[in-house]
């Protein structure tokens, strides 16, 4: 082929993905996991450990945080810091980072398919590499809608593939610096997701010599702490969910404990083989092709002076592993995406083993079964373009279903108060709190700051909250009235009724695609109703202006609070004294409830200056092991900054003695100031 043609073939399919990936659609406000990444990522950017490993996801987080750090750099106009600035805009950072993604995966298209060329002067087997992508609608889909670890995977594949064909090339294999460079790129893949842990085999089989295999496998573990060196902190977290999942037989390392469950195990092998039918096709003829070369006879002859049948025989036995691995907790096929994307390899170096050894084939078909062999790939990637335009369609209309019901309800509704129902919501109050809860609440104070309306209704506990703090019915009336909307996606007729026997009354208000909004009935709900009618069986408040005779208790009404010494006047709220913890004297206000059995509900509250989320309300069984529950963050802020603080609890059933520990904690580092404490018992 001319210079021009080939030039011009090696940009033809990054181009494409490229312009196809830009203008494709995504979810707006979809939690998990793009949310999860970006709030991750704020962490990173602020130097803070990370909340989510289960992936481990580290380099995206790190993606994350380098994107969300040079964009706020050079947005001159941007005067806010970085954590609010994102967090106020949450979703435009999100669909920068997918963009990047796609830029960054069409450039290493591009150059694989240059530097292929380069080594093995062929451009129709770098077209093959090229066009691999395109033929797995799921993997195109991921790779265009999603900041998560499959965009990263693409990339670190190809990068593989780059590396498999330099080692192919080389004329010095031995050389001692392959086992750390295909050690290095492991770990990274390791570290970005778990299911490229099959992937690991193939550098393992082609490198010759034990002891080059068993460096490599040591390189694999200083690159993996590298690339997850922000999640070191959750490494025991880490430890404890890859094991569950090892030893459960369900997803998530839920089900019963054991391997597999056979009848699961097999019925998920015949969905993979439906989902991924190129994947399939193409090991079945690498195994058709390494069969007939064990028919030859002297089949570790073959493999020592062929290299192209032993990195054959590593990817299809990686794309096997692939299989059999995912098949344990298969309910989506992005998990296939790193075995889908060895596809192309496994062609490549077949290719490449037919032209070295015709077995009596005419030279002109062996040297143009490549230009075959890419033009039929290019045909069959032919076949998911209805699919993707499906996809992007349904996006579109997803998102503007969303535009639709916000701006029905804002203007239908404006003074009823809004509760999104967690965690099944496309919404950015829901999407928000996923990311906060999964990268250890670090964001939350911002959030608060920024979202005050932001009340959930977790529909997994039948409670309403603000942000963390759990929100008694009688509290949401008395604060917000009621009139409450319930926003979020549509529930089926099973999530329906527990709401229903969680105590909630609803009326169908919209209920569409991807958006529903309920009105609470609350004069025929039986979580209101029997709330209001009772009223607090006592209260119990302490303003700590009052000391005992012996200045060892604050005192109130006959009742005795620990730890008089923390008495302060540098920050009173109200009266001439609060409590002030800082330095070695980090908790205060211990007091004890007698009397207490399960099922008894207790509000405690106290107004808190500074310290953050990270100064606590501490309700707890004083039998060591026991019940122990502490505040999230505050429920309202007064006008002069103070915080009050809430944590509602229920004594449950199996809760250890009858009496109950409360007191406050700061384990901010900073000075914290206390006051206006107040317990009390509703049921």
């Amino acid at each position: 082929m001319k210079k021009s043609l080939v030039i011009l073939a090696f940009v033809a399919m990054p181009v494409i993905f490229l312009v196809a990936g830009l203008n494709f659609h995504r979810t707006w406000f979809s939690g998990d996991p793009e949310y999860a990444y970006l709030l991750n990522g704020i962490n990173i950017a602020n130097l803070k450990s990370v909340g989510h490993t289960d992936n481990p996801g580290t380099p995206v987080q790190m993606y994350s945080a380098v994107v969300l750090r040079v964009t706020h750099f050079l947005n001159f106009s941007e005067k806010a810091e970085l954590q609010k600035a994102i967090l106020s805009n949450p979703d435009y950072y999100v669909e920068l980072e997918r963009k990047i993604s796609v830029i960054i995966n069409a450039l290493m298209m591009l150059f694989m398919g240059i530097v292929v060329y380069r080594f093995l002067k062929n451009p129709w087997l770098s077209l093959i590499l090229q066009v691999t992508p395109f033929l797995s609608s799921n993997l195109l889909e991921h790779a265009w809608t999603k900041v998560s670890p499959e965009p990263v995977l693409i990339f670190t594949v190809m990068v593989l593939m780059v590396l498999l064909i330099a080692y192919y090339s080389s004329t010095n294999r031995q050389s001692r610096w392959y086992p750390w460079i295909f050690g290095a790129v492991v770990g990274f893949g390791l570290a970005t997701k778990a299911t490229f842990l099959p992937l690991a085999v193939i550098p393992f089989i082609l490198l010759e010599g034990w002891q080059r295999k068993w460096i490599y496998v040591a390189a694999i573990v200083p690159a993996f702490v590298l690339f997850t060196a922000p999640a070191i902190p959750q490494y025991p977290h880490m430890a404890k969910w890859f094991l569950g999942l090892s030893t459960h037989t369900g997803t998530y390392g839920q089900g019963g404990a054991g391997i597999i469950d056979p009848l699961q195990y097999i019925s998920a092998l015949g969905s993979i083989v439906e989902n991924n039918l190129a994947m399939v096709l193409v090991i079945v003829a690498a195994a058709i092709f390494l069969f007939l070369m064990f028919l030859k006879g002297d089949f570790r002859s073959q493999i020592k002076n062929n290299p192209e049948i032993r990195i054959v025989l590593a990817l299809m036995t990686a794309q096997v592993l692939g299989i059999l691995m995912v098949a344990k907790h298969y309910h989506a096929n992005h998990y296939l995406i790193p075995d889908n994307s060895l596809t192309g390899a496994v062609i490549v170096f077949s290719l490449l083993y037919i032209r070295k050894d015709s077995n009596g084939l005419k030279p002109e078909i062996t040297n143009r079964s490549p230009l075959f062999a890419c033009l039929f790939l290019v045909l069959g990637s032919f076949i998911n373009v209805p699919y993707l335009q499906e996809a992007d369609h349904g996006y579109i209309i997803t998102n503007e279903e969303y535009t639709k019901v916000m701006d029905q309800v804002k203007h239908d509704y404006p003074d009823y108060v809004k509760a999104y129902y967690y965690p099944t919501s496309i919404n950015p109050y829901s999407a928000l709190r996923w990311g906060s809860v999964y990268s250890r609440q670090y964001n939350l104070p911002v959030l608060q700051q920024i979202y005050p309306e932001g009340i959930f209704y977790d529909t997994r506990i039948n409670a309403f909250q603000i942000w963390e703090t759990v929100i008694t019915p009688d509290e949401l009336i008395r604060e917000y009235g009621g009139k409450i909307l319930l926003i979020g996606g549509p529930m089926n007729p099973e999530e329906k009724q527990k709401v229903i026997s969680g105590g909630l009354s609803l009326k169908n208000i919209y209920f569409g695609r991807t958006q529903a909004v309920y009105e609470v009935d609350t004069a025929n709900s039986i979580l209101f109703a029997g709330l209001l009618a009772s009223p607090a069986l006592w209260s119990y408040e302490c303003n700590v202006d009052t000391l005992s005779s012996d200045k060892q208790f604050f005192i109130q009404n006959g009742r005795k609070w620990r730890n008089s010494w923390n008495e302060s006047g540098d920050a009173p709220r109200s009266g001439k004294y609060s409590v002030k913890l800082s330095g070695e004297n980090i908790y205060a206000m211990e007091h004890y409830v007698d009397s207490v059995a399960p099922g008894q509900q207790f509000s405690i509250s106290a107004w808190r200056k500074g310290g953050g989320s990270k100064a606590f309300i501490v309700a707890c069984s004083p039998v060591s092991g026991g019940f122990y529950q502490q505040s999230a963050n505050h429920m309202r802020v007064d006008a002069n900054g103070w915080e009050q603080v809430m944590l509602n609890i229920t004594i449950p059933p199996d809760y250890k003695g009858n009496t109950l520990k409360v007191y406050l904690w700061n384990d901010s580092g900073e000075t914290v100031y206390f006051d206006d404490f107040c317990i009390t018992r509703r049921k």
